[in-house]
Parts: C-alpha cells; structure tokens; sequence
C-alpha cells in the first residue's frame, strides 16, 4: 500500500519541492496552496499524514489542521513553522500535532517524520484490523462453544434419561418422581439466583439421586410394609453407591454431590455422613426441599398424597432442622401455580420414556458402563 499524504503551502516553490521529495521517497501526494481546497478534498479521500505551513494568510497552520482532524480522524498531523514560531509549539500539541518541523526544512528530518507518522499510522490500522479479526473470531467461537454445550447438554440429558428409565424398569414411579425433583430442584436453584452450569449440574444430579438404588435387591426396593433396620442399612447405601457411580464422569462431579448428599440433613441427622449445614453441597439442601415436596405431594404405598398447602406447612415446620431454612425460603416465594406446570411436564416426559413390561433387568456394572460412556 501506497501511503498518501496531504501537504497545505502558500508558497508555490515550497510546495513543488515537498511534492517533488515526497513523490521520490514513494507517497502519493496531493499538494494544494489553499486550506479550503484541502478540506474539501478530505471529504472524499483518505490520507496518511497531513502536512501544513504555519503562516498562511486565509488560515494558519493550526486552524487548518484542527478543522483536518475532524475530517480525518485517523491521520497524524504535522505543522512546519519557522524558528521564531516555535511559541506555538504548546498550542500545537494541545490541539494533537504529531510533530513540528522547522522552516526552511531539511530533507533528512522531513522525511525522517514522514516516515515514522506513516509507520505509526499503518501499525495503529493493522492492530485495529487485527483487533476486529480477533473480536470476530471471538464471537465466532462463541457462538460454537455455545452450540457445542447446547448439543452436550442435549446429549447428556438424553443419557441421563436412559439411565433413568433403567430404574423405570424395576420401579414403575421412580422416573416420573426423578423428573419431578430434578425440575423442581432447578426451580428452586433459579430463585436462589444459581445460573450457568452449576444450575445444570443440579438438575442433573437431582435427576440422578436415585440412580444408586440399581443396586438395592428388589426384596428390599419394592417391599410393599416397612424395613426393618438391616434392610434400612442396605438402602441407605444407594446414595454412597450413587455417588460412586456418577463421580466416574468428569463433567458430572457437582452432579455427584448431588447424589451423595442427597439423604443428608441439614441439622447432621442424615446419611451417609451425618454432615451438616453448609458442609452439605448447596444442590443437595435444594434437592431435599424439592423432594420433600414431591414426597408429601405424591401417592405412596403407606399413604396418599397430600395437598400442596400441607406440603408447604410441613416444609416450614422442618426448616432449620432437616431442610435448609434458605432454601426453604425460596422455595415459598414461587407461586403456586408453577409446580402444577412442572408436574404436568414431567408426567408427559415419564409416558414418553417408560420402560416396557418386557425390559430385561440391570446390573449395576451395566449402569456404570453406560454412565462411563457419557464421557467417551
């Protein structure tokens, strides 16, 4: 590229000589004696450097080149002046002059700043092309990294959907009850103001907190009265068989927390660990909220479901000892009507995926096999 600079000079042999010089250095370069001309050709060109005599009679250097700068934003600006002017020299910076360059000027030192205002000028361009290439490629990438986490998103729920439905198999409510959880438990998470990925990682390991029962006998899963006590210390591994399981994945940990935590209580009388308060994960205080809810709210065998007015008195009565009093909290402040909706989405979810009659059963080291292979 070709740089072009503009030179502005009531003295004609003055102008001839810096067309001349500049013209052999290799700009291209328009010459004129009159500012208003100059002016009037910066509205359709673009230029490097504007040069410009300080003593002119119809407007002096200074006027002129602070008129140029609002016609070329981009180019540098340079005042020649006579040594007895060099007064001028801190109205000319105050007004963004690049450089002075004393009259009569010597062909070295001109071109020499010619040079290093066209350098600077080319190098400010490239960088804010540069800036714009790399502002594009950011965007784009974006926008890709987006698509990418929508459609592993999407891949992931599918999976954890059949895993799920693995469950389906042996416990016809399970997936129903899973779904329900997980998005009421996001609800709850959203009113918290928790976004991102870890609002997902919640809902994911809501959706899984069962997913240890894979490994408890159908003896012990399905029987109808109550345990007795060595066959509550088989259930209650589920959550520590769970956590297991679903720790093997990477991007799942959070998710895992979930599930280990999720018989936890948040005044330490839960299990597996009897941790309390905030040493339990915050997905997991959620998740007890949302499933104390669903708990009360849904047919069981040794009872039928209560209303959700019931649900809330119970969920006051037991915040600060079994459930998290913040989580509780923002759990009342959703209204009413959002958990029906919810439960009408997970109902349609369920039919779409429920097991067959026919389904062979699962071993647990199939199940772990599959959730491994979430992350290949």
């Amino acid at each position: 590229m070709t740089a072009r600079i503009l030179y502005v000079d009531d003295e004609f042999f003055v102008l001839n000589a810096f067309k001349r010089m500049a013209k052999m250095a290799g700009y291209e370069v328009y010459a004129t004696d009159s500012p208003d001309e100059a002016l009037a050709w910066l509205e359709q060109h673009e230029v490097e450097v504007i040069c410009s005599d300080f003593r002119m009679p119809a407007m002096d250097g200074l006027q002129f080149l602070s008129a140029a700068a609002e016609k070329a934003p981009g180019a540098l600006r340079i005042l020649i002046t006579a040594h007895q002017d060099f007064d001028v020299a801190v109205d000319a910076f105050a007004v963004g002059v690049y450089r002075l360059v004393p009259k009569p000027w010597k062909r070295e030192i001109l071109l020499g700043t010619l040079g290093d205002a066209v350098a600077s000028v080319l190098l400010r361009r490239e960088n804010e092309r540069l800036s714009a290439l790399v502002a594009e490629r950011n965007r784009d990438l974006t926008t890709l990294n987006a698509s990418l986490d929508e459609k592993l998103r999407q891949r992931t729920d599918q999976v954890i959907g059949s895993l799920i439905t693995c469950l389906d198999y042996r416990d016809e409510e399970t997936m129903a009850h899973s779904k329900r959880v997980s998005l009421f438990s996001r609800e709850i998470a959203c009113a918290l103001g928790i976004d991102g990925p870890e609002l997902t990682d919640i809902e994911w390991g809501a959706m899984l907190h069962d997913v240890g029962k894979i490994g408890v006998p159908d003896a012990i899963l399905l029987k109808p009265g109550k345990l007795t006590e060595d066959e509550w210390k088989i259930m209650r591994r589920h959550a520590s068989i769970g956590f297991h399981m679903v720790s093997q994945v990477d991007f799942l940990q959070r998710a895992a927390r979930v599930v280990g935590d999720h018989h936890e209580r948040f005044d330490g009388s839960g299990y597996p660990h009897r941790k309390r308060g905030d040493d339990i994960y915050i997905g997991a205080r959620i998740f007890a909220v949302a499933d104390t809810f669903d708990a009360i709210t849904s047919d069981r065998p040794y009872r039928k479901k209560q209303s959700d007015e019931a649900a809330r008195s119970e969920i006051q009565r037991v915040a600060g000892t079994q459930l998290d009093p913040r989580c509780v909290e923002a759990f009342l402040g959703i209204d009413d009507q959002r958990w029906g909706e919810i439960r009408e989405q997970a109902r349609l979810w369920a039919a779409e995926r429920a097991a067959p009659p026919e389904a062979e059963p699962i071993k647990v080291a199939d199940l772990e096999a599959a959730l491994r292979a979430i992350a290949s």
